[in-house]
Parts: C-alpha cells; structure tokens; sequence
C-alpha cells in the first residue's frame, strides 16, 4: 500500500461528485513554523444545550498551544497565543505531518461539552487586526480553523464551512440540476469532516449527495445521520482497516464469540445512530492485507493452537508425516524458501506458502458471517487488494519487511480464487492507483473477479481513484464504464476528502474531474435497469490464473528479488515472464474483443474444464493431476495454448514431461526470465509471417524436432508457433513470449492510450480461438474497441469501450443474441442505425470515448 495510506488506518473512504468548474487555489507552498505569524485566539460559549451558559465555567485548548484559557458563563476567554513555539507543535501534529503545505490545521477544543453546544471564537495579530469573527453550532467539543495564504500571499484564517465553500462554489450555476440517485448499483461518496461544526457537516454532506450518489459514507453519529437524512436517503457505507487480528485468527484471544462482539460492536453503534442494519449497504472490511515471512513462521511455531491448524491444513490436503521424510506430526513446522531442497521439504514449503493464505481467507469467511449476523444476509462486505497481478506469494524482503537479509524474506497474501471459494467477503474488491492512461487495464481486474466472485456466486467491485486521475478527458468515464459494464455492481470514489483532512489521498483540488463523475452517474441511472441484473455470459475461452509457479520464482537467489506486486500497477514491471504473458496475452483478446473467463488450478478438472474450448496456460509449474484433466480435456476436443516453458514442472518443481510426451511437443529447458521492465527486454528473434516480419522479445525456447504442424517459424527458419492434434482436440505452442511481443509491438500513443499494435501479431495470439469459429457475442468493424455485453430478462445492456484514443464516426457492430430485439438505445442520445440481419443484428453509430446500448428483449 502506498505509505501514506497505510498510516491513517482511522479514516475511511469517499468522494466528491458534482463540482463542475476548476477551483480557485489558494497560495501553496511548505509552511515554516519561522514563517508563520504569531495568532492570538479567544473563543466563547454562545448556548449550552440551548440555554444560556450561566454558572459554568469551560476549558478552551487549541492545539499545539501548551497555554489553556478558562471561559466563565457566555464570556470570552483570555487571549491564547499561537506562536512560533506552537507552530512547530501543530505543524507535526496529524494531519500538518503528512500534509505539509497550506491549508494549516488546527483545533479550538471545549470542555467540557455536550451535543449541543454554539460557540464563538475571534482570531487576530498581535497588532489587532482581526482576521476571524465566527460562530459554530457544534455537537462536540471540535472547530478546526485553517491557515492558509489567499491570492495576494496574505494570511487568512477560516472554519473548516467557509474554506470548504471554494469546492462548493461550482455547484452555483446548477442548483435545480441535481443528479437523480441509482437505485440498485452502487456508488459511494463521502465527506470527511474533521471536527464537530454542523455546518461543514451539512454542506459538505448535501453538496455532495446532489450528484445522485447511491449512498454518502458517514459515521454512526445521530447528528451526521440526521443531516444525511435531509438529503432524502439514510444509506451508508462504513471502512475499518481491518477484522480482528489483521489477517489471522492466531491469537487465542481471537475467538468466535470474540468476532461475533466485534460485528454487534460495529452495528450496534449505527443502529444507536438511529440507521436501520439495511441502511449499511458496502462495508470495507479490509485494507490491502499482506504479511510477511519469516516473521509469520515464529507466530505459528510458538502458538499451539496456530500450528495445530498447520498440521490439521496438512492433514487435509492428504499428507501425513511420512511426506516431508518426518517420523511424526510434532516433527512438522512451516518451513521457508531456503530450506526447501530435496523433494520432501519442497512439499512441505509448498504447503506451507498456500497455508497462509488459506488460513487467512478462512479467518475473513468467519469475520463476514459474524457481519452478515450482526447486520443481514449477504451486506457487501469487500476486502481491498493491492496485489494487482494477483500473487498470493512474492518472494523477497520487498514494501516493509524488517528481515532485510534473511534468504526467507517473502510477502505473502491472498489467493483470489481461493479467497472467493471460501467466502472471504460477499464483494470481491481491488483499486486502480493508475492514471486514466491505463483505464483499460480495469478490463482485465474485472474479469479476474468476476471469474473468482462466480465461484460463490458473489458480487464484486472496485476503488475509483480520481487523485490519480484527469490525465485524459473521458479516462475517469471509461474506470468506471468499465467495471460496471463488465459486470460490477459496486464503486467506492477514493476519496474526496479534503485533501488537507486525509492528507496524500484525496482529490478536492481536481475540480475538473467532478463534472465527468456527475455525466458518468447519469449515464448509469438511465442503463441502471439493464446493468443491475445483467450477468455476462460465459466465455469459452480461458486463461489459467498461475499459483503453483509463484512459489518457485527466485529460487536460485540466496535473497530473493526483482519482484513486486503490492501497489505495482504496471504488470509488466518486476515480475516474471509467466504473469506478465497472462496481462498481455489478455489485452491482446481484449483489443480483438474476445471476452475471456480466468480459471485456477482448482478448476483442472473434468467438470471445472467442460464448458470451455480454448484454454491459454502460461505458468510452469502445473499440479500434476490437474495436467493430466487438461490433456483429457484436449484429447475430448478441446484446444490447450501453451507458450515457452509452460507446463514443464509439478507443483513441487519437479520436472514433468506429460504434455510433451501427450503431445511430441517438447522444448529444451529454460529458466523463467524475471522482468524488471518488459520495455527494455532484448530482441529474442524475428516472427517472418506473409504480412511482415515482427520482432518478438524476452525469452525464445528452442523446440525439439517432432511430428507437429509448423504455423509460423522465424527468420532463421526455427519454429516459431506449432500445432499438433492429439485425438479430437489440438496444442498450439508459440515458442516465444507472445504477449509480451505483443505489448512491444506498439508504435506509439493517441490521448495517452497505447496505440497501432501489431495487428498481425494480434491475429496470431488470437489463432487458436478464430480457427475454430468461436464468435464472439459482438463484433465491431474496428480494433480496440471493447463491448461487455450483460443479459438479463430486461435484454441487454452494451457497454461500448473506445481503446483507440480517438473518436469513431462510423462503428458498426454486429451483434449475436440469444433473443429478439424490439428497440436499441443509446444512454448518451447518439443516433443508432440498427437492422436485423440473419442471426445477428447490425448496429451503426458514433462512438466517442464510451457509450451504453440498451437492447430491449421482445416480450
């Protein structure tokens, strides 16, 4: 996670949405607490519960100021002086640390007080000149005043209201032009208010809810909840870091009576807020968990009851002692990457890599039943992940690992698919962190999670992240577009702030942005009818989700390194030639508009592998019973697509000759290639195809003669791709590293967007799925133009996706549907010319950036 995320694990999350005009920003810079002027303050009580203050006295402290000012009745206090002293305390105080520059915060406190409590307070120099006079209605002891430098370079202090009302100003102009709210799909917004004045809280809550945001995120407080519900909805959402013992149930203080007090804790505390368990419709239950090794070995082998659930984990996957070369199960300990040296203890590491992370999915099933107890059956509970490649192992002391020097050093986390079958959260979840340059990169999380959350039948979504966002007009629209389109039923805007509240995160400064968010909401109110019930049909095309071979990257390096996936948002940098494949041979399908399932290791099965006719395996390391179901599988008629070094290895690195002797397909030998950066990887050959000749990167295997059908050689005559039939099915291997060939292959950009691939390559990673007659749902008349297509009983809903940075004048699509068509629209109001044609309807219209077609179903 990105540090400064990591570090606020107090604050949960949100966005502002409807702001339409460019802000005016004040004067920035690192304030210096020598460069700050000297402040006095006096501050007053005005009303105590409604009623005159009379025969009180009250304690008013400012924060940072050692000096603390008694006010008697309604009468002023002393003057309070903030001085150069003061300044450096409140400029390293929370959340001046993390902030630093201007607005500079800080807090008049009152005590005592109560939930109902006016106040005034007067700022000045010491020459006299007075630059605040104001009143607050609070309902707690909090005001935060804000210093900062206006246009001229002036000091000016402000309450939190009036310096908000600079992001408020742009709504102005369309006060009667308030966003309706979605219904079913859901988009989150909040305000993150940092003291207790009633009117930060009112303006900030019913500005933002006017851009018709499902729910706005506020804490369970009867005022907050009574100010939300001026704007016409009590729904919210709630963010905590993390369920009892971060990431395990370790401590034998973590009981399930423990978790199920917790769960009432948190819903207790919204229903005593006066919120129905309803009202709770996302709750963010984790933050990016990680751990780290060898300092997670010492927890279970010093805790009993955490290395009995080791030995029972073993137990369970059919191993007993005997396995590791051991007399008994007290013999058995987690072992690490160094130890793992014969074939008894590479089983033994094996297991316990995929222990963790199992126990840890566990651990979040129990943490989701004791919510859905405390709150009601299936609320959408995520888990957020920062591992964007989907590893559930990185070896290496990589992000904050203390052991530095210890050849264990490793990070470990959640397996997707394996988190989903066990019911880890009822939402599956990640963020984006990325600038609009990569909006196309949600399409391929998206069809991770969906693929994992059909394992359980759950929902899943995502972390909008505008700070990151606005380097492209319409980026912003395509995110979010995107994940619904292809499915979602969630987005949470990370986060609004203000930036000068949640310091690092926020984007309250990037106005621009807000009226693009506002658009995109319309859009998804008018399609929400479609989008809500709308599944995505089954592809039958897969890609297989490496895990085996994780474990075994890095494995000649006494410290491991070069690979990150915690917060690495480009999967083509420090990583291995395997995940990398699995990214672009993905986006390579994605820019020919073949929707595409992702299966794991778990689904090596007859019936995990029936509904699917092309399969793409990248990764090395394949469980050996799982190896064997995919050659039955080929064998039955399916097609396998192996690249260099796939499926040479067992879940134990073993080497495993099965595919090669099933097939006569064989390659020498070779070790993974690890990436730091695919742009900068050598030449490895030349592809010599009709068209053109093209330059293939990374690694090349070397193929043993055979008696298989050469595709496509090099120019030096070698074989470069090669299909040989075994029974009713077929193999096609490409002795190269296809995709990340393929992502080399880009000539240049258009609005940021990577552009002019190879279409010859493209054509050549999508052979095995257009030899045999797989059609597509949808098929546009130009490449890089994506279209999830979700079907319910409504018809369907057609998200159009414009990869080819520039606007299309003349998009035709044809479109296959399993049911007849009464009408087609566009959510934008773009003029559609549609006919039926066969078996297919024929769909011609402009496409800008992105679009949504609503196909009605004839009833």
């Amino acid at each position: 996670m990105y540090p400064y995320k990591m570090v606020v694990i107090c604050l949960p999350l949100g966005l502002l949405g409807a702001v339409v005009a460019q802000l005016p920003i004040p004067k920035l810079g690192v304030p210096q607490a020598e460069a700050l002027p000297t402040l006095q303050l006096r501050a007053r009580v005005l009303a105590w519960k409604g009623n005159q203050p009379m025969q009180r006295k009250f304690t008013i402290h400012v924060t940072g100021v050692k000096q603390v000012a008694i006010a008697t009745d309604d009468h002023w206090s002393p003057w309070i002086t903030i001085d150069k002293e003061s300044w450096h305390a409140i400029l390293k105080s929370y959340p001046n640390s993390y902030h630093r520059r201007y607005p500079v915060v800080f807090q008049i406190n009152y005590h005592p007080h109560d939930q109902d409590i006016q106040v005034a307070v007067e700022v000045r120099s010491p020459a006299g000149k007075n630059l605040l006079s104001q009143e607050a209605h609070l309902f707690g002891s909090r005001l935060s005043l804000l210093l900062f430098r206006d246009e001229r370079g002036e000091f000016q202090v402000a309450t939190e209201a009036d310096y908000n009302r600079r992001y408020w100003q742009a709504f102005s102009g369309a006060r009667q032009q308030s966003s309706p709210k979605l219904k079913h799909l859901i988009v989150v917004d909040r305000y993150i208010g940092g003291d207790d004045d009633y009117r930060a809280w009112q303006e900030g809550i019913s500005e933002l809810a006017r851009a018709g945001f499902t729910a706005i995120m506020v804490p369970p407080s009867k005022h907050i909840r009574n100010i939300l519900t001026k704007t016409g909805t009590t729904k919210t959402s709630w963010a905590v870091y993390n369920p009892p013992g971060y990431a395990f149930a370790f401590d034998p203080k973590i009981t399930p009576e423990s978790i199920d007090a917790w769960a009432r804790q948190l819903a207790d505390s919204y229903t005593k807020a006066g919120f129905a368990p309803t009202d709770m419709i996302l709750f963010a239950m984790s933050d990016e968990p990680g751990w780290y090794y060898p300092s997670m070995f010492k927890v279970v082998k010093e805790n009993p009851q955490a290395l009995e659930k080791f030995r029972a984990y073993l137990r369970n996957q059919g191993l007993d002692p005997q396995s590791f070369n051991a007399k008994s199960w007290e013999d058995i300990y987690p072992l690490g990457r160094s130890q793992a040296q014969d074939l008894a203890s590479r089983k033994l590491f094996y297991w316990t890599m995929r222990f963790y992370s199992w126990e840890s999915a566990r651990h979040f099933s129990d943490c989701v039943r004791a919510l859905e107890n405390a709150f009601y059956p299936n609320i959408p509970v995520f888990t957020n992940w920062n591992f964007f490649a989907g590893r559930f192992y990185v070896p290496g002391p990589v992000a904050n690992n203390p052991d530095k020097n210890h050849p264990d050093a490793a990070m470990g986390g959640h397996d997707w698919f394996e988190f989903a079958r066990l019911r880890g959260g009822t939402i599956l979840w990640t963020e984006d962190w990325f600038s609009d340059a990569q909006a196309y990169q949600w399409s391929f999380y998206c069809s991770k999670l969906r693929s994992a959350a059909a394992k359980s039948n759950l929902l899943f979504g995502g972390y909008v992240v505008p700070r990151t966002a606005g380097d492209r007009p319409d980026g912003l629209m395509q995110k979010i577009l995107c994940i619904f389109g292809h499915g979602g039923k969630a987005v949470k805007y990370f986060v609004f702030g203000p930036e000068y509240n949640f310091p690092g995160n926020c984007y309250s400064e990037k106005a621009h942005l807000l009226s693009k968010l506002r658009e995109t909401h319309n859009l998804l109110v008018a399609a929400e009818e479609y989008l809500y019930p709308g599944k995505m049909p089954p592809s039958p095309v897969a890609i297989l989700m490496p895990r085996s071979a994780q474990v075994w990257d890095c494995k000649d390096m006494p410290i491991a390194q070069g690979i990150s996936d915690a917060t690495n948002t480009n999967l083509n940098r420090a990583t291995v030639d395997y995940m990398a494949e699995v990214f672009d041979i993905y986006l390579a399908l994605q820019h020919a508009n073949i929707a595409v399932d992702f299966i794991d290791e778990d689904d090596l099965t007859t019936k995990g592998l029936s509904n699917y006719r092309v399969i793409y395996v990248t990764e090395p390391n394949v469980p050996r019973e799982g190896l064997e179901a995919l050659i039955s599988w080929m064998r039955n008629g399916g097609t396998l697509v192996t690249i260099t070094n796939a499926a040479t290895a067992d879940r134990y690195d073993e080497p495993c000759s099965l595919l090669g002797d099933a097939t006569g397909v064989k390659e020498k030998a070779r070790t993974r290639l690890l990436i730091a950066n695919a742009n900068q990887l050598p030449q490895a050959g030349i592809l010599d195809t009709d068209k053109e000749q093209i330059a293939v990167y990374g690694a090349r295997g070397e193929l043993e003669p055979g008696d298989y059908k050469v595709l496509l050689r090099f120019t030096n005559k070698t074989p470069a791709v090669v299909e040989k039939a075994v029974e009713q099915g077929r193999l096609v291997h490409y002795a190269f590293l296809p995709g990340i060939s393929y992502w080399r292959s880009s000539k240049g950009t258009r609005d940021r967007l990577p552009v002019d691939f190879s279409e010859t390559l493209r054509t050549w990673i999508c052979y095995p799925v257009l030899s045999i007659g797989i059609r597509p749902f949808v098929a546009p008349s130009t490449p890089l133009v994506e279209t999830p297509i979700l079907i319910s009983e409504k018809g369907a809903a057609l998200t159009l996706l414009n990869w080819t940075g520039e606007p299309i004048h003349d998009l035709t699509l044809e479109v296959r549907l399993p049911f007849a068509v009464t009408s087609v629209s566009s959510v934008s109001g773009r003029k559609i010319k549609w006919v039926r044609n066969n078996d297919c309807y024929s769909i011609t219209l402009p496409l800008g950036s992105a679009d949504i077609l609503l196909l009605e179903r004839q009833r």
